[in-house]
């Protein structure tokens, strides 16, 4: 049901315990709509009142308890939910709840064996399942984790949730064999987008070098034997999924993919299309991929001079002067160069291609014109010329960043201080006045990923969505309309002035943005000023320390004169493996930015970047009243970090995290991102 919905059903629930007081299951009614309607403080007294009129009914109690966990009131949880076990023993419900209570007050050995205690009455408990591998992954026991959420799949194959839990859990894991339902799930989990494609890109990569029948290729490409690089892969779902979803992070696979490109076109080229004609899904995804990751590969100068004569043959068709290209000749020029680059390229468009041909028409023709009109329709609230801010625009305008092809699956919604205490359980967080409809500005959008996360995961949210570069914003507005997403409004903005703007926000996120002003402080003053009371700020800087191989980086490249033009960019990767090769560069060779055209230029090449101590973070957060809420962290690290200082169990102080950095310099190669909080 939508929010109006369960206002309606609430009011019903309210009008129900006035006509029959003395009802409890009116009274749990009242307080189970409380709880969906994100107003758990209310729901707590209704179902109080259930079990007073009911004493005796096990459901009633755990009912209570649920809502007593939500609420971070766990004792008297535990009260609740053993009560209703006492009552019912064989009540697998009430197990499950009990254990996720046990859960939250830390005692894991036990909460696991009310998990199985669950799972031994109702062996077709999908949720226990789902909860126990839940906890598998917060330990680190990814192996059990992975078969108990499989296992939960297989229950409730539609759960949207169980499938984002199980895509996180495989991404960081790696076999020694081929597991076919795991390649499988794999395949579907990137098609299908149940997390970012991004985060299965390594594990899918790594998996087929396991597959014989791939794997051996990809080897080959290591060998100069042209005739074992230009085997065509077999039809692989996993493969394909690959392709078509996001950059290859994988160099091997990088290396035989542009050996293959280059066999293909050698072979297109001339009169007979050689393997390619009958293996259009293949040629088609791999135009697809060149795409997504901006024609990064090597190329040759051979390959640029038959390339070169395939868009003239290509152009005069369009021109209407000579007959079509043959699908495999055009999908070969789509592997080299956007279609829309060609003048006249729409009239592609119009053709009856095989639907292999036509997806990529979609991709490279259709999709870019569609963004250069909705540039049309987004508002510039601000002016912009601050000659950083200039530069930054520009950058953006020519690299938007980053290129993503699928939405991940929309999770159920929860209100915003729900979630807030999901993430940061030991944290005493204020809610926001509006928390039926709050307002969140995005600030820094780029290409859409980071609102509609936010449209989607907070209930009632609005947002309101700004970027420098209108290329971004009409990429990002683009994905927003083909997800059917409502509730986001795209403007073109400077954080830096949007303190002249009357409006005001319950939730404020800029991650990866203010430490390209040039004084991130400053436009950290302006979005702590949009902040309402209670508002809260969501984060993220890059990290001094964890950069440092990402500052080498870019000095050995200014030191040999690289610039930030896609064939400079190219050549930098390649002298950065070879210097890698005997002076580590870290993260700057194996971050995952190193692997698409504009994710690596604003890894290596970017016009401004600064970076973060924790001190500095510190000092500017209690100089300004913020409370910090804690880092968002990653399972290893937070299993890390509470091995290490046990006696923090909220994970919130800076001079124990200022000594987990040292010690472990890598753990914020991502960034610090983190919560904050705006006290009335």
């Amino acid at each position: 049901m939508n929010h109006a919905q369960w206002e309606t059903a609430a009011a019903q629930a309210l009008a129900m315990t006035r006509l029959f007081p003395s009802h409890p299951y009116a009274w749990t009614m009242l307080g189970i709509v409380y709880a969906q309607t994100g107003r758990l403080p209310e729901s707590l007294p209704a179902l109080q009142q259930a079990v007073a009129l009911n004493p005796e009914d096990a459901g009633m109690h755990n009912n209570l308890g649920n809502a007593q966990r939500q609420l971070g009131r766990l004792a008297e949880a535990e009260v609740s939910c053993r009560k209703a076990v006492e009552l019912s023993p064989g009540y697998a419900d009430a197990h499950n709840n009990l254990a996720n209570v046990l859960q939250e007050l830390g005692r894991l050995p036990e909460a696991k064996a009310a998990y199985r205690q669950a799972i031994a009455l109702n062996p077709e408990f999908a949720m226990a399942y789902g909860n126990l591998g839940r906890l598998y992954r917060a330990q680190g026991e990814l192996a059990d984790a992975e078969s108990c959420l499989r296992r939960a799949l297989k229950l409730n194959p539609a759960d949207h949730e169980l499938k984002s839990l199980y895509a996180q859990c495989i991404s960081t894991m790696r076999f020694e064999r081929i597991h076919p339902e795991i390649y499988a799930l794999t395949a579907q989990a990137l098609a299908e987008a149940w997390t970012r494609p991004s985060e299965l890109s390594g594990l899918a990569c790594h998996l087929i070098m396991l597959n014989p029948d791939i794997g051996m290729l990809i080897r080959a490409a290591h060998t100069a034997d042209p005739a074992a690089t230009m085997a065509l892969p077999p039809d692989d779902a996993l493969l394909q999924a690959l392709l078509v979803s996001v950059p290859v992070y994988d160099d091997d696979v990088e290396r035989w993919l542009t050996r293959v490109r280059r066999q293909l076109l050698q072979h297109t080229a001339g009169a007979e299309e050689g393997p390619a004609a009958g293996r259009l899904a293949f040629l088609s995804a791999l135009a697809q991929q060149c795409f997504i990751n901006e024609y990064l590969f090597a190329c040759s100068a051979d390959e640029l001079q038959i390339v070169s004569r395939l868009q003239a043959e290509l152009a005069e068709a369009i021109a209407g002067g000579a007959a079509m290209p043959t699908p495999a000749q055009l999908l070969v020029v789509a592997c080299y160069t956007p279609l829309a680059s060609m003048a006249g390229a729409e009239a592609l468009l119009a053709q009856a291609w095989p639907d292999e041909v036509r997806t990529v028409c979609t991709m490279q023709i259709a999709e870019p014109l569609q963004e250069r009109e909705l540039k049309r329709s987004i508002p510039s609230i601000t002016s912009i010329d601050h000659g950083v801010s200039l530069e930054v625009q520009h950058q953006y305008e020519e690299n938007p960043y980053p290129r993503w092809v699928r939405t991940p699956l929309a999770l159920p919604p929860v209100a915003l201080d729900t979630y807030l205490q999901q993430l940061f359980p030991h944290m005493d967080i204020v809610p926001v006045e509006h928390i039926q409809q709050p307002d969140i500005l995005v600030a820094g959008c780029g290409t859409g990923q980071h609102p509609i996360q936010s449209a989607q995961l907070i209930r009632g949210g609005h947002v309101l969505a700004i970027d420098l570069s209108l290329a971004s914003l009409a990429y990002a507005k683009r994905k927003t309309i083909e997800a059917g997403i409502a509730n986001i409004e795209y403007a073109q903005a400077d954080i830096l002035k949007l303190g002249s703007k009357a409006r005001s926000f319950d939730l404020i996120e800029s991650c990866g943005v203010l430490h390209h002003l040039e004084n991130p402080f400053d436009g950290w003053r302006q979005l702590v000023a949009l902040l309402r009371p209670n508002g809260l700020m969501r984060l993220a800087f890059y990290s001094e320390t964890a950069r440092r191989h990402v500052v080498r980086a870019r000095e050995l490249l200014s030191s040999e004169g690289f610039a930030s033009t896609p064939e400079d960019i190219r050549r930098a990767r390649h002298y950065l493996k070879e210097v890698d090769r005997s002076d580590t560069l870290g993260c700057a060779v194996r971050s995952t930015d190193f692997y698409s055209l504009s994710a690596c230029r604003d890894l290596l090449f970017h016009v401004q970047e600064h970076r973060m101590t924790l001190d500095v973070i510190e000092h500017f957060i209690n100089e300004q009243g913020l409370t910090f809420l804690g880092f968002e962290l990653d399972p290893p690290v937070a299993r890390a970090y509470q091995a290490r200082f046990p006696e923090d169990r909220a994970l919130i102080s800076f001079e124990n995290w200022k000594q987990f950095e040292q010690e472990n310099p890598d753990t914020f190669f991502g960034m610090y991102e983190f919560w904050l909080q705006k006290r009335a």
